[in-house]
């Protein structure tokens, strides 16, 4: 997932970097427009005034051609250009003033071509009635001359305030131009801006998720070394909870596992507390687990079943839940329910799912050894430990006694003329024997104590904090309930027992072990049916407070 999300980032900055792009296009082609098209206005109008001007100047010339053509033949029809070039030239004054609205300068230039044009109009009115009488333009030199210098003043007027507008056009133009190199400067400057933090912040992003993928990396495999060197299913299932509720803050994990006869599905690590799983949990099956059932990863979200098919082990657990079931070759071992507040993120989701994956198959290992040992040192027939888990428990029950300073009695007990049973009822019957005298060893001793079938109808107790007198106590509770045991179509049953502590009888394991076995033989020859211990307080109660013979112990 941390991969995922570094590719999310990569993406999502690349989003942005195209983004940013096209933006940047984008109002690049928009600022360019609009300066073109301010640059078009630009020109428009200055094209506009020069028109203007033009038509100012050529209707004063029509006006001078009129004049020149009335005073060289004396038609009227020669006066038409004057009277024309006069309504034109007030047009295109008009037309010029139009266009330079709020400029002064503009505005003081017109006034004095319009004024220059006046005074020449002037001169031309004074001179046509001279004109008409005479005939001849050349009777008055001296107004023509005037004319003329005022003409000439008009052209350059004229000239000067076209000049003007090329000024002002290309002085507009040169300032789009600039503003334009400015916005375009600006924009580079801007998203070269934005692009560098962008590419900060992915920089950045992708060391953190390098980081965060070095913690994961780490955190896996110290969940691998963990359950590697776990010594049983119950610490590899406690390692595993703890790895999952480091990887999701504020979650709670379980592992939820089968029974030894697969009927039944149980916490494989604490439950939290008050937690309804423990009621659920109570008469649960495997199949009630859906991804158990199911064989693939479940989600519940807050208290509503996110299907139609609801989970009755972990629907309903008023937090979002996700359950991974255990699979190894095909088989669900189990199943991992971790209960999170939030919803998991992609890499929380990511850890989930390849923690259990990575569990899975050791969890397998851990518990087909913990069965075949389980098989290994119990006895098939009654259930009880057989001689070789009897060995090791002697020993280690011994060396504790020894070392708390503290007794601890062997009970050694034969079943009375068990071969007589197997002869006459049959071997069957024999094994409903023996099966039925170790259920009564497992109700009768404490849960301190350890009972093992030792071979054949002999089983062995060891009573760890007791004395020999507590363990002939204990010796005579047996003997009385095999001597109540009734079978269906067997006779009353009797035990003889032979009782021997630790160290007032031996003083090392396999001692205390033969001085029991010597003392079994010895009720045996005394006629069976009876107790014998090197103590004479045969029957007294045990040393400890709680009664030795009672069931609950």
């Amino acid at each position: 997932m941390i991969e995922h999300d570094v590719q999310t980032g990569r993406g999502a900055g690349t989003g942005w970097l195209l983004v940013l792009v096209a933006s940047g296009l984008l109002a690049l082609a928009v600022s360019v427009g609009i300066t073109a098209v301010v640059q078009q206005r630009a020109a428009h109008d200055a094209t506009q005034q020069s028109a203007a001007a033009q038509r100012m100047l050529i209707a004063m010339l029509d006006q001078e051609t009129g004049v020149r053509g009335y005073g060289l033949n004396g038609r009227r029809e020669f006066l038409e250009p004057f009277t024309t070039g006069k309504a034109d030239f007030a047009s295109a004054l008009a037309d010029a003033r139009a266009g330079i609205q709020g400029d002064d300068y503009a505005q003081s230039s017109l006034a004095e071509q319009a004024e220059i044009a006046r005074r020449w109009r002037a001169l031309a009115q004074a001179a046509l009635p001279a004109l008409q009488r005479r005939g001849d333009v050349f009777a008055e030199p001296s107004p023509a001359r005037e004319r003329k210098a005022v003409m000439d003043q008009f052209r350059a007027s004229n000239a000067q305030y076209q000049r003007l507008i090329d000024e002002r056009r290309e002085d507009r133009e040169r300032r789009l131009a600039w503003l334009s190199a400015f916005i375009v400067l600006a924009m580079a400057v801007f998203f070269a801006g934005v692009g560098a933090l962008i590419l900060r912040r992915q920089r950045r992003d992708r060391r953190r998720a390098r980081a965060v993928e070095r913690v994961y990396v780490s955190r896996q495999h110290d969940l691998g070394v963990g359950l590697q060197v776990a010594r049983s299913d119950e610490e590899a299932h406690e390692v595993l909870r703890r790895h999952l509720e480091l990887s999701v803050p504020g979650s709670d994990a379980v592992v939820l596992v089968r029974n030894n006869s697969a009927n039944r599905l149980q916490p494989g690590t604490d439950l939290p507390p008050e937690s309804p799983l423990e009621a659920r949990l109570a008469e649960a099956e495997p199949r009630d687990c859906l991804a158990v059932r199911l064989a693939s990863r479940r989600h519940h979200g807050d208290d509503v079943a996110d299907s139609v098919l609801e989970c009755a082990v972990c629907g309903r657990l008023g937090a979002q839940a996700d359950c991974s079931p255990l699979v190894v070759g095909g088989e669900v071992i189990g199943s991992v329910l971790v209960t999170h507040p939030e919803t998991l993120t992609g890499r929380e989701d990511r850890a989930v799912e390849e923690s259990v994956g990575q569990a899975a198959p050791v969890l397998a290992n851990l518990r087909n050894l913990a069965l075949a040992e389980s098989r290994a040192a119990t006895d098939g027939l009654t259930g009880l430990p057989n001689r070789r888990a009897f060995d090791e428990a002697l020993k280690r029950m011994a060396a504790q006694a020894g070392r708390s300073a503290t007794p601890l009695a062997a009970i050694a007990l034969d079943l009375d003329h068990f071969k007589s049973v197997n002869d006459t009822y049959g071997h069957d019957q024999g094994d409903e024997v023996l099966a039925a005298v170790g259920a009564l060893l497992r109700d009768v001793i404490r849960a301190s104590d350890f009972a093992a079938r030792t071979g054949g109808e002999e089983f062995v107790v060891l009573a760890p904090d007791t004395g020999a007198e507590g363990g002939v106590a204990l010796a005579e509770t047996i003997r009385a309930a095999v001597r109540e045991l009734s079978l269906p179509g067997l006779p009353p049953l009797t035990v003889s027992v032979g009782v021997a502590a630790l160290p007032d009888d031996a003083t090392t394991p396999s001692g205390l072990l033969r001085a029991a076995d010597r003392l079994l033989y010895v009720a045996k020859d005394h006629g069976r049916d009876r107790v014998e211990s090197t103590t004479p307080a045969a029957g007294t109660r045990r040393r400890e407070d709680r009664p030795a013979a009672s069931p609950a112990e």
